[in-house]
């Protein structure tokens, strides 16, 4: 019985208030979550209630404890996993938890894979490893088919296989000690004397006779076993990494951990985590050649010479033999587990052998991963050249996790969001906007960032790190303001969670077309990393599917067989409803899949072959807003319409009058950045939408007109009809930094402050307070204004008279005055946070140590050794003219 509940509905009401509307009930899970790393899970009470308690002051509600290597020099307060201590600390955590209104979960082991001390040799990931060799005659006495010898001890003979004229011969009782010893032909002189048949007697005989001159292949098959060790492994948890491909190997594993729970009366996590597959060595199980004639109905061992020679039906079949028992024996085994002890399970799938959707959909959460920043060519985003590194996850990518979620009625869908934007502290909060809009627009909506690095209150600057960045973390200066990205994040989930998908069409995974690719290797991984290359026409058509303006699910074949046509309409076997099914590729797939697909095409389900717009606009109508505009957007149904979550990630400010894809009596706006909701400005079927570049929104329609209270107050595209540049004098002097600034500065204008002449300001981290006046007649104090702050580096907080307007964190930095300007003399002050980045690579420069932890330490993007002494100092502050705009 799962004790923690998922809502299959998650349903928010949306009832009117004075304005007619309000933002749904915001959910626990709809905060942002963090991966804890615990380094050495060198923890302590008192540190884990300040930590906990700074998470949740800023924002955090869920938190994934993720043990991983410790501290250099700090052995003696490291605690092993799953010790009596360990667990001790776990309560703790669970405790504050409870009272911070936190939810904790945890991975399954320690660093990733799945694995430790407690898994033997023989229950650990292995490899195939074959000697192919050859022998002439009718027999063979000492043939040496043995492997290296530093290798001896892990490998196990699995199968001997001798071929001849095209038959296989297995021969594996006859190796000993790794040497072959054979008589084929005592076989074949049996086979002569029991036969009754002259005709078959006389075809004996003649090959008895060919055999003295036969040519065999040998091919020896051995499990390689402990291919792997943990990676990034804590204290308690190194060791083998476990075979994922075997039952009884994976339930001896869970069996140890829920040994650890029982004997210390620890109540489960809320979820149990696993991280990607990324066991790339482990080519084998022992079980494989009964479960491969089990399920593919011949013998692999009977074609071993056509696997090697990367023959692409046998080695599709072998395969999607690995991905079937990854799919049984480890993911839904592992989820079993976790519900009979009331806990739920999230997974990162990707890297796996598998059919994705099939192990996206056998957990309670699926997770995406996001890998590197994306470029969008958004208008004001600073750029950092040479210091990020491309997302490997693109659009279509992102879309896995959430189609499982959809397709199988699971409300969430989270992510590992952020993971090697930039290098460590170069990353900004507006940096991290774009690539999250775009999963929400992929379907996350439950983001988990990777990560934030226990590290004691009372450590010197900068703390314990993890080796990847981001780092959010108290110790990061970008921590001050990232409150105001916590809130973005909760106002967009709590819309994200609510209602049903309502997606276009289902798309046919191909994922035997995949299978088929790389003959020159074994395994085939479907990682963030290789989809480019795996999947190139796939990806294509998810693209063209998007740039026409629907939107689409995968589904596996798994799931086709369990689709429905009814009501016009094809309907999942938990109830999600679709337009279309979309079959790209080949259209390489069983005989009992194609025949359900005909049967569902003859009952009148729309069935559509490549992704030619014409085809697709004969079974559902576009999205303008994506078609003609190129914003991003998703779109659910809800109990009184649809929401829409819309991103401009592109280069271009939109002010367009456009259509929907949906009938509509009324609209509003809900801006996340704000929290403020505006009626939506309609004509006839269509609504003005006006989006700068990098801007997002949240669009609700109602099935019924909304008795809204001010008719008059729309949203509408305007336009910029004044602006004013604040000319100052400017003051700037500093809060919250370190090291610390003594001077006050006086300016002519704004300017950043690393390059003003004082050495300490040059290499801070922290927050610069600008400070002006300014005169309004009465005519202009009566306007509406908004202040543009231009370039920020990088966050700013905006008081106008005393009075806290808004924190700009994203582009574009602008922010309403809200009727706080008055006539005659006016006040503005501007709180900017820069990054660490200077104040690191003074460290450098000076010889600091504080790259203390051990194993891998800290790293750049591309996981090379380094150090920031020869970084040219960042920008920080503001970096233009301010400007006062009249809308």
């Amino acid at each position: 019985m799962i004790k923690k509940t998922i809502f299959t509905a998650v349903l928010a009401t949306i009832t009117l208030t004075a304005f007619g509307q309000q933002w749904p009930e915001v959910r626990p899970e709809a905060k942002a979550g963090a991966r804890w790393w615990w380094l050495g899970s060198a923890v302590d009470k008192e540190n884990l209630k300040w930590t906990m308690q700074e998470y949740a002051n800023h924002g955090i509600g869920a938190l994934e404890i993720t043990p991983i290597y410790g501290v250099q020099g700090n052995d003696a307060n490291n605690i092993p996993y799953l010790s009596d201590r360990w667990m001790e600390m776990l309560r703790e955590v669970q405790k504050n938890g409870k009272e911070l209104g936190i939810e904790v979960d945890m991975a399954t082991g320690t660093g990733w894979p799945f694995g430790g001390p407690w898994v033997p040799l023989e229950e650990s990931a292995c490899k195939a490893v074959f000697i192919d060799t050859t022998f002439v005659g009718d027999s063979v006495d000492g043939l040496d088919l043995s492997v290296l010898e530093k290798e001896a001890k892990y490998c196990r003979l699995n199968r001997a296989m001798a071929y001849w004229q095209g038959e296989p011969y297995d021969v594996t009782e006859y190796v000993r000690n790794g040497k072959l010893t054979w008589k084929p032909a005592d076989l074949l002189k049996t086979k002569i004397n029991s036969s009754t048949n002259k005709t078959q007697k006389k075809i004996l005989k003649q090959k008895l006779k060919d055999m003295k001159s036969a040519h065999w292949q040998v091919i020896a098959l051995y499990c390689r076993y402990g291919v792997m060790n943990v990676k990034r492994a804590a204290p308690g948890g190194m060791g083998l990494v476990v075979d994922h491909f075997d039952k009884k190997a994976v339930s001896n594993y869970l069996q140890h951990i829920e040994g650890a729970f029982e004997r210390t009366h620890t109540p489960y996590p809320h979820t149990f985590f696993n991280d990607s597959y990324e066991v790339e060595a482990a080519t084998w199980t022992p079980t494989l050649f009964e479960e491969f004639e089990k399920r593919r109905g011949y013998k692999l061992e009977h074609y071993l010479r056509q696997l090697l020679n990367g023959d692409t039906k046998i080695l599709s079949d072998y395969r999607e033999t690995l991905g079937d028992l990854l799919l049984e024996n480890f993911t839904q085994q592992w989820t079993t587990w976790a519900h009979k002890h009331g806990a739920i399970t999230r997974n990162q799938a990707h890297g796996s052998p598998a059919n994705l959707i099939d192990c996206y959909a056998a957990v309670d959460i699926p997770e995406i991963e996001g890998f590197g920043l994306s470029e969008f060519g958004i208008k004001g985003l600073r750029k950092d050249s040479g210091k990020t590194r491309k997302n490997d996850s693109d659009f279509s990518m992102l879309k896995y996790a959430p189609s499982a979620a959809h397709i199988c009625g699971k409300p969430y869908t989270s992510s590992e969001t952020f993971t090697w934007l930039t290098e460590h502290f170069r990353t900004s909060l507006s940096q991290l906007k774009p690539d999250i809009d775009l999963m929400f627009c992929a379907g996350v909506n439950h983001m988990f960032f990777h990560g934030t690095c226990y590290s004691p209150k009372d450590d010197p600057w900068p703390g314990w790190k993890f080796y990847a960045s981001i780092d959010m973390s108290p110790t990061n200066s970008i921590w001050r303001d990232a409150p105001y990205f916590m809130q973005y994040v909760e106002r967009c989930q709590s819309f994200l969670q609510m209602g049903q998908p309502d997606n276009d069409f289902l798309v046919y995974l191909p994922v035997r077309d995949m299978w088929q690719k790389n003959p020159q290797k074994l395994l085939m991984q479907f990682s963030i990393h290789a989809m480019g290359k795996l999947a190139p026409e796939f990806i294509q058509s998810i693209l063209d599917i998007d740039h026409a303006g629907f939107d689409c699910d995968y589904i596996s074949e798994r799931y086709i067989l369990t689709t429905n046509y009814k009501d016009g309409m094809l309907e999942t076997a938990t109830g999600t409803r679709y337009k279309a099914l979309i079959i790209p590729g080949s259209g390489n797939m069983p005989g009992n899949v194609k025949a359900h697909i005909e049967e569902l095409k003859a009952q009148g389900a729309h069935i559509i072959y490549g992704t030619q717009t014409a085809d697709l606009m004969k079974a559902a109508k576009p999205e303008a807003i994506k078609a003609d505009c190129g914003l991003k957007a998703i779109r659910r149904k809800n109990d009184t319409g649809y929401h829409y979550f819309i991103a401009n990630l592109s280069p271009n400010d939109i002010h367009e009058c456009l259509p929907l894809a949906i009938s509509f009596k009324d609209a509003a706006w809900f801006n996340p950045l704000n929290g403020e909701i505006t009626p939506a400005h309609i004509s006839g079927d269509s609504i003005d939408i006006s989006l700068k570049s990098g801007e997002s929104m949240i669009l609700q329609t109602y099935n019924e007109a909304m008795p809204l209270n001010d008719k008059n107050n729309k949203a509408t595209a305007g336009s910029i009809t004044d602006s004013m540049v604040i000319k100052g004098p400017w003051t700037l002097t500093f809060t919250e930094e370190a090291p610390k600034v003594k001077k006050t500065f006086s300016l002519t204008k704004p300017q950043t402050w690393e390059t003003l002449d004082d050495d300490s300001v040059k290499v801070t981290m922290g927050t610069g307070v600008y400070t002006t006046r300014f005169k309004l007649t009465k005519a202009e104090a009566n306007k509406h204004w908004k202040i543009d702050l231009g370039d920020v580096r990088e966050s700013a907080r905006v008081y106008i008279n005393g009075h806290f307007i808004g924190c700009a964190w994203s582009v574009p930095f602008i922010l309403d005055c809200k009727n706080t300007l008055k006539v005659g003399n006016n006040e503005v002050r501007i709180e900017v946070t820069n990054l660490p980045a200077n104040r690191i690579a003074d460290y450098d420069r000076r010889g600091i140590k504080w790259r203390k932890m051990e194993e891998i330490n800290v790293v750049d993007i591309n996981y090379k050794r380094t150090t920031y002494d020869s970084w040219e100092p960042m920008p920080s502050g503001l970096n233009s003219e301010v400007r006062l705009l009249e809308y």
